[in-house]
């Protein structure tokens, strides 16, 4: 069976919890759980999972497989494969990346045929703290354990902004886009910041649109910085959970396919870093 990540590293950290729910982190920062921790988040089986990712190259041509296999090519990754075999402690476990978790767990709380109350309030959870985020602070993970320094201004203003349930905001859903930038040599500090950027152009979509009609009201929160930031904390929009697929949907066809690719392309010229 194939799977989307290719030669990865093995486990960095293995975590199981009182809940049962088995994570951990690859050595090269990619955050996981296994398939006891993701059943348990979506309120199915154990084998219900295990048949998913084990045999996705039919799964994937279900109404099921294709929901999940959409949202994780919506964001830039590939879906030829949903785990990979990984050693920890001498025994082979499969593992599950915090992108595909989410796609799955998407469809177990909106999409399936009986939909499982457990999975909508677990993914409203989550939805204000990535996954990547929940999976490194129960497993304590730190860039110390392996990722260079750079990061750890990503990993400050990720663990400083736990947001309201019911709410997500630009800064936690382009995570995944910042650690592609990052990996790439985009310097995330205080005078590079893309998230203001998208933050404001959703903004204006989001008044364009009328959304607060559509989706209810976003309401103000606020924003930290690190200490060594020159930013004061300032109050920052966040929105309805329910707006995320459209946000979704604009951030690919709109943004990053225009303003953002532009921006990336300014950097470049400044030998920072392309996308």
């Amino acid at each position: 069976m194939p799977n989307n990540y290719g030669n990865k590293s093995t486990s960095l950290i293995s975590y199981t919890g009182k809940d049962g729910v088995d994570m951990g982190v690859l050595n090269d920062g990619t955050p996981y759980l296994g398939t006891r921790g993701l059943a348990l988040l979506c309120g199915t089986t154990e084998a219900d999972i295990t048949n998913l990712i084990k045999n996705w190259d039919e799964q994937k041509h279900t109404t099921k497989g294709k929901f999940i296999r959409e949202l994780i090519e919506s964001q830039g990754q590939s879906s030829v494969g949903l785990y990979i075999p990984t050693p920890i402690n001498g025994v082979m476990y499969d593992v599950i990346n915090d992108i595909n978790c989410m796609a799955i767990l998407e469809y177990y709380a909106f999409e399936a045929p009986s939909l499982v109350e457990q999975a909508k309030a677990n993914y409203r959870n989550l939805a204000r703290l990535s996954l990547r985020t929940y999976i490194y602070q129960r497993t304590g993970y730190s860039q110390n354990d392996g990722v260079p320094d750079y990061w750890q201004t990503f990993h400050e203003r990720i663990t400083l902004n736990e947001l309201p349930s019911g709410y997500f905001s630009v800064f936690s859903e382009i995570a995944n886009i910042l650690i592609t930038s990052i990996r790439k040599g985009m310097p995330l500090d205080s005078k590079t910041m893309p998230d203001i950027s998208v933050g404001q152009a959703w903004s204006k979509e989001w008044i364009a649109q009328s959304y607060d009609e559509k989706f209810d009201i976003r309401i103000k929160f606020q924003h930290k910085f690190p200490d060594d930031f020159p930013q004061k904390n300032p109050d920052t929009w966040i929105y309805p959970v329910d707006s995320l697929g459209e946000f979704r949907r604009w951030l690919d066809d709109t943004y990053l396919r225009t303003k953002f690719l532009n921006i990336s392309r300014e950097k470049s010229r400044e030998g920072n870093f392309l996308i």
